[in-house]
């Protein structure tokens, strides 16, 4: 892990060791972990400053800053919001404050010499006079979201069913800007009660895209059965994993577990689920094309798919330095990436299952994908050099 460029102020909510909790991490914790996310070294404060035994590594209003060039992100932990929401305020230029939906300053984008060298006595004396970013309970288009039942004294119960509905409210809010049509209409509102229920539970983002690609695999091979039944059964366990796909995504996000190799496995994960499920359907297609042609279209679609991804990868890792050109190929480019990363096509196999239209998809997906991986790396090659 890199070595942070600045510093995160925390203050909390509760006067409680770790205090209330929030997808499955106490606000304490989890506020730790997006300051860490965003490049932040996580300075708790004192809920209770003038009594007490202080904290090892814990701060007080008064205390005098850390000498630090870089800069300083004051925070209230009972806010939910995404890792992406601090790290696009750090980024921003000058001093911001963010208000969270209820109106109240979330957090404030300073430097050590703008808060006077010490911290202030609360995030609201850090606002003074700084600029609001505009639309409470948003920032750069993210949820930034007022917990309410944070604060200490409220009945466990209460407590309890308003952190269920926060969480509820704050998933709501996950959805991924690359997720397809059906995305949207069916695999988020199957994703989210399931992603509720595993929150409290100590799974991992990870855990869950292996199981996803194992039961993928599972999927292939009821495809490859010949008939109907078999690959019916096995274009919906391949919509499952769709879910799986988005279920992982919104604990990753949600218990800010988003790491570079998590990101790699998912993306690693989606092309073998792709493979594996044309090779299926390549087995599947046997008596209608003969052995020899079907485990050819096989091939190229394994060629294809993971040339597309190796492809993909490199462009999605370029993407802030293309991504902001108005050109069209800028755009068509965009355009490619997302049509590979949505989960609409587990949808089109299950219509193509039930039609007994696989062979068909198998002959289409076979030379469609090295149409879209060489028209991607044109592209690529093209947009980059624009940039240059």
């Amino acid at each position: 892990m890199s070595a942070p460029i600045g510093i995160a102020l925390i203050y909390s909510s509760s006067t409680t060791p770790d205090g209330p909790a929030f997808a499955g991490r106490s606000l304490r914790d989890r506020a730790a972990a997006l300051a860490r996310a965003a490049g932040l070294d996580p300075v708790h404060l004192e809920a209770q400053p003038a009594s007490g035994t202080r904290r090892p590594g814990a701060m007080r209003p008064g205390d005098a800053l850390p000498t630090c060039d870089g800069p300083v992100v004051v925070m209230r932990d009972d806010v939910a919001c995404v890792a992406g929401v601090l790290r696009d305020l750090v980024r921003a230029a000058g001093q911001m404050a963010v208000r969270d939906d209820s109106g109240r300053i979330a957090l404030v984008h300073a430097g050590v010499a703008d808060l006077g060298g010490r911290v202030p006595a609360s995030i609201d004396v850090a606002a003074e006079g700084v600029p609001l970013a505009p639309d409470p309970g948003w920032f750069r288009g993210r949820r930034v979201q007022a917990l309410s039942y944070a604060g200490d004294g409220i009945p466990h119960s209460a407590s309890r069913s308003a952190q269920r509905a926060a969480e509820r409210e704050f998933l709501r809010s996950l959805d991924n800007p690359r997720d397809g049509y059906f995305d949207r209409v069916l695999n988020r509102r199957l994703s989210r009660p399931l992603t509720l229920l595993l929150l409290p539970l100590r799974v991992t983002p990870n855990q869950i895209t292996v199981a996803a690609l194992l039961l993928s695999l599972v999927g292939a091979a009821c495809i490859a059965l010949p008939g109907l039944a078999g690959p019916v059964l096995g274009a919906l366990l391949l919509q499952l994993t769709a879910v799986l796909d988005c279920v992982d995504g919104e604990i990753a996000r949600a218990k800010v577990l988003e790491t570079e190799w998590g990101e790699w496995l998912d993306i690693t994960s989606d092309t073998l689920i792709h493979v594996a499920t044309f090779l299926g359907i390549a087995v599947h297609a046997w008596p209608d094309l003969g052995r020899a042609t079907a485990w050819t279209l096989g091939a190229l679609f394994t060629v294809g798919g993971l040339a597309s991804f190796v492809v993909v990868t490199r462009a999605e890792k370029t993407e802030d330095t293309w991504k902001q050109s108005r050109d069209w190929r800028a755009r068509l480019l965009a355009l490619l990436l997302a049509t590979l990363t949505t989960r609409d096509l587990s949808v089109l196999v299950l219509v193509a299952a039930v039609a007994n239209l696989l062979t068909p998809l198998l002959v289409g997906a076979a030379f469609g994908a090295q149409v879209f991986w060489c028209g991607t790396l044109v592209l690529h090659a093209s947009v980059m050099r624009r940039a240059a």
